[in-house]
């Protein structure tokens, strides 16, 4: 290199701008719907207690006031034909978890000769002078066309006798939950509740209910049952 030449310094460049990378999303998690919490067992209780176990009112009238009342099972069912009444039959069996009712001892017999078991009748329900017909689609009683039920029991609260599940007016066509419905007060269901009758005719609490005391031998004292959760 010539003696006064200055090293020659090589250009120093700039590097090029890194542009930062977008972050990358999280992936969304699929929203899962909150199924409301059911009735607490303190809640199953109350009811039961109310449409069942105190026995205070129709069709109870104080007696085995305390205890489940139910029937022995399975139920004798004579359907008469009535369409409605196996898909009906058939949700209480699948809810519950077992065989509820007997299709087949009394199908044929004469209405007459049955003394223990549940009849279904089309057109019968009972329809009071001046009622909402829209509100006695359905009912359970001693006979066709009756609105009373005398719950017939047997020690210590058995219950037998022939009941009648009425479905229909000359204004009113009762829906499958309906049929359900009447199965239930027919069951031992009797005064309605939140969930049965008091709003929907069946709803969240009808079927823990129902689940409940037919968990429980019959006879079982408040103090004593047992209760049984159902999913709806």
């Amino acid at each position: 290199m010539p003696v006064g030449v200055l090293p020659t310094t090589p250009a120093q460049t700039s590097p090029a701008p890194v542009t930062p990378e977008a972050p990358v999303p999280a992936p969304t998690e699929p929203v899962v719907p909150v199924t409301p919490a059911g009735p607490t067992d303190a809640e199953i209780l109350g009811l039961a207690d109310s449409t069942n176990l105190s026995s205070v009112g129709y069709p109870w009238n104080g007696r085995y006031a305390g205890v489940v009342k139910r029937w022995t099972l399975p139920i004798p069912v004579k359907t008469n034909g009535e369409a409605r009444a196996v898909p009906a039959m058939d949700a209480v069996e699948a809810k519950l978890g077992y065989v509820i009712f007997d299709r087949a001892s009394i199908e044929s017999a004469d209405e007459a000769t049955i003394t223990r078991g549940i009849v279904f009748r089309q057109g019968t329900a009972y329809l009071p002078a001046g009622g909402n017909p829209q509100a006695f689609c359905g009912n359970v009683s001693d006979a066709p066309f009756s609105g009373g039920w005398s719950a017939s029991m047997l020690s210590p609260g058995e219950l037998t006798g022939r009941i009648y599940v009425n479905l229909d007016n000359p204004q009113c066509v009762a829906d499958g939950e309906i049929v359900i419905h009447e199965i239930g007060h027919a069951m031992g269901l009797a005064t309605h509740f939140k969930g049965f009758g008091d709003d929907d005719a069946i709803g969240p609490e009808f079927w823990p209910v129902l689940a409940t005391l037919y968990a429980n031998p019959i006879g079982t004292p408040k103090a004593s049952v047992v209760i049984k959760q159902i999913k709806n």
